[in-house]
């Protein structure tokens, strides 16, 4: 109920008032209610020993309350997108934008492969301000049973401001790919995430990741080997809860070794600020040790 209650009420309040001050008062109200925020503390923290044996006890209490301080300002974000990079709201700064203009120039299309790791659709919302139309395709929402009535509402408001921003289509991996396919071809850009994960997925590959591997599916590789589409790595950090710096990469070669190299500076990131990634109540599921 109480998160319910900041999804449909709080939060959106919040996203109206003027300057950027709600950006750094997020962390206060939090994600989620206090019981559950220290129970996920203490979870972050037992994971984060798991991972990181060599981490202090102080370092595993910050990356905790980081995460949760970062997951509450990306819920702002979301419900006061259209005010991202704009005045009055957080700030993009983006480095190797020329590269991505080069392509959109040229009419190559291409993927921008993002992962779940800090404000990150912070780099969609830079690209869109600088005259880059976007789609999007994203697991499903509301088939997702995991998901409550309050929940699919919030994230089918944050999809469709997104795609007003973007211009672009919005696409899910249960739909027909044939848009993503032709547009691809056509010189379309197109959003996917590299490390999006469900129990139901096929066609996994191993990537060594923090001294084991991450399963991770295949479909931007070949979506890219069939298409011809330029793959484009985008990364976003938090440098204050109203500034956020954008990186861009695009990547050349054979898209599967394109893809090992996103995803070997996803561990480098992780392995630097830990806190900034989303998936640690999934690495059970995702992670396994090497043999």
């Amino acid at each position: 109920m109480m998160q319910d209650w900041r999804l449909r009420w709080a939060f959106p309040a919040l996203g109206r008032v003027p300057t950027t001050w709600p950006w750094r008062m997020a962390h206060r109200l939090g994600r989620d209610p206090r019981a559950s925020r220290l129970a996920t503390e203490r979870f972050l923290r037992d994971r984060f020993e798991q991972v990181f044996p060599q981490s202090s006890a102080q370092e595993r209490e910050r990356w905790a309350r980081a995460h949760m301080d970062m997951l509450a300002t990306e819920m702002l974000d979301a419900v006061a997108l259209h005010r991202l990079g704009e005045r009055g709201g957080p700030a993009i700064s983006a480095d190797g934008w020329e590269e991505v203009l080069a392509l959109q120039q040229a009419g190559q299309g291409f993927i921008l492969v993002l992962n779940h790791y800090d404000r990150l659709v912070a780099v969609a919302v830079a690209l869109a301000r600088r005259g880059i139309r976007l789609g999007m395709l994203t697991m499903p929402v509301l088939e997702n049973p995991g998901l409550g009535d309050v929940q699919r509402r919030f994230l089918m408001r944050k999809i469709r401001t997104l795609t007003d921003i973007t211009r672009g289509q919005w696409r899910t991996s249960g739909e027909p790919l044939r848009p993503v396919h032709e547009g691809l071809r056509q010189g379309q850009a197109w959003i996917i995430l590299a490390d999006a994960w469900a129990p139901e997925f096929g066609r996994l590959r191993a990537h060594r990741f923090l001294g084991g591997v991450l399963q991770l599916p295949t479909g931007i590789e070949r979506l890219a080997q069939s298409t011809g589409a330029a793959l484009v790595h985008g990364r976003a950090f938090s440098l204050a809860p109203d500034r956020l710096q954008v990186r861009l990469q695009v990547l050349g070669g054979d898209p599967a070794a394109a893809i090992d190299t996103v995803i070997a500076q996803l561990e480098s990131d992780v392995r630097e600020r830990p806190w900034a990634w989303w998936h640690w109540g999934q690495w059970d599921q995702m992670w396994r040790p090497a043999v």
